[in-house]
């Protein structure tokens, strides 16, 4: 029985094209070799990284990429996959490094497509902290035995979140991380005290699960201050009683475990910021931080005077720490709307929004949003082709960048001699024909334009002509 034609033909190409793991071992291989023959190349370490990366050599990739961004901080391919190789080692910092890069670097105005890939780059920064904290605390319990013999400096000092007991824990439990938030940022107004992001104890506190079981005692504060190298923890509590709150605090020392005796203020509900301002007057004495007059109004300013708001701020809070962004943002979203100057809820809104986004970017929504000139460098380098110069992402993708022409004044007799010689009998065709990308018609422009100009002054308009579009310096 004869084979179809279409089966026998994908059987030709089945046994002639190689398999990809072959072709991407084979263009690594000459990748490889152009690195060895020119450590210093530019171009042979962007095309080895990215070629390490599309084959999932991440390690390698990301070794190879921090080199490459060191030499060149302005490459837009190598500073975009320098983020990407070490995000997915992950090396947080190393990740934050490239994607900055990527962010510095300037543009022209009309640069579209890599303002979309801007605009996930920052998404993903935002998205990528979340990750880094959960990260961060999984290796400090790692590396607990090392860290244990280290405490932190007295000046650093970690806030885990309040613990709240009451009869409204369905409402009202959320204020652990909420007021948390607030002693933070009050606590950040004195230039003695180094604090200690909330995020990132909170992320230690779930990864231990800080308090799950009550009342955080002095041994479980102490571990938790050194596995987030504290010197200090402020260990506080919210009791409700009926229509009245008691808040307070003991100050955990991570070197000794000795505990302040407690501060304590009491009010009822409707009077939950003059509590919180109070409480944390006393948590600066228990520190003993003498503040300025200068920090001392700053530390009074209250976030906002709306319960319900603050209350919607703290769900918020709660839904972002537990990767639900879009959840999270509703609420930041809705605490604004409560009270519109309450700065806090719209600014957390937005980091919401942004990491909901971020949470979304991939690989492939990146390469698509890049210039074509920057898609076609990767190609190159999947294909093991080593490419020169990274075109600009302008309106022309591909053609090179040229030379300014100098001045009038600055440009040798011989020069001048030249230029008025091809002004009297121009070419017939014309030297800048070079200038074409491939693929498309040579560009020969007419020498005899304007005939009011010279020469000279025609080709100054054509280089004016290319430095609008992003092709000269």
């Amino acid at each position: 029985m004869r084979m179809p034609r279409t089966i026998l033909v994908l059987a030709l190409l089945a046994s002639t094209v190689p398999p990809l793991a072959a072709q991407s071992a084979e263009a690594i291989s000459r990748l490889e070799a152009a690195r060895d023959a020119d450590p210093a190349s530019v171009a042979a370490l962007r095309s080895l990284g990215v070629a390490y990366f599309k084959a999932e050599r991440f390690a390698d990739a990301s070794q190879v990429l921090a080199h490459a961004l060191t030499l060149d901080p302005t490459d837009a391919v190598i500073t975009l996959y320098a983020g990407m190789s070490a995000e997915r080692v992950p090396d947080y910092p190393a990740a934050r490094a490239g994607y900055d890069a990527y962010l510095n670097i300037k543009r022209p105005w009309y640069a579209f497509k890599a303002k979309r890939t801007a605009t996930q780059v920052r998404n993903r920064l935002v998205a990528m902290a979340h990750e880094e904290s959960i990260a961060i605390a999984k290796a400090a319990v790692a590396a607990e035995s090392e860290r244990s013999a280290t405490p932190g400096d007295r000046r650093t000092i970690a806030v885990p979140p309040m613990k709240y007991s009451g009869t409204d824990a369905e409402n009202l439990a959320p204020l652990e991380r909420g007021l948390a938030e607030l002693v933070i940022t009050d606590l950040g107004k004195s230039k003695q005290l180094v604090i200690v992001e909330r995020d990132r104890m909170q992320a230690l506190a779930d990864e231990i699960q800080l308090g799950a079981s009550g009342a955080v005692d002095s041994a479980t504060a102490v571990r938790a201050g050194r596995l987030i190298q504290a010197g200090r923890l402020v260990n506080g509590s919210i009791i409700q009683g009926g229509q009245s709150l008691t808040l307070s605090s003991s100050i955990v020392s991570v070197a000794t475990s000795e505990l302040s005796p407690p501060a304590q203020v009491t009010d009822a509900m409707d009077n939950f910021f003059d509590l919180q301002k109070a409480l944390v007057f006393r948590i600066f004495d228990q520190l003993g931080v003498t503040l300025t007059a200068e920090e001392r109004l700053a530390v009074g300013v209250k976030q906002t005077e709306d319960f319900d708001a603050f209350v919607l701020f703290s769900r918020g809070l709660v839904a972002s720490d537990a990767g639900r962004f879009e959840e999270a943002a509703r609420f930041f979203n809705q605490a604004r709307v409560a009270d519109p100057s309450f700065s806090a809820a719209a600014s957390q809104a937005s980091l919401a929004q942004s990491a909901l986004a971020g949470s979304q970017v991939t690989v492939g929504t990146l390469e698509a949003s890049l210039p074509r000139a920057e898609r076609a460098v990767v190609s190159s380098a999947v294909a093991g082709a080593v490419v020169p110069v990274v075109p600009p992402a302008g309106l022309l993708p591909g053609l090179p960048r040229l030379p300014r022409l100098p001045s009038a004044a600055a440009v040798p007799l011989g020069s001048t001699l030249g230029i008025t010689a091809m002004n009297v009998n121009p070419p017939s065709v014309s030297p800048l024909t070079w200038m074409a990308a491939p693929g498309l018609q040579p560009f020969a422009p007419n020498l005899d334009l304007a005939s009011s100009l010279s020469g000279y002054d025609r080709l100054r308009v054509m280089q004016g002509v290319l430095a609008f579009l992003g092709y000269l310096p």
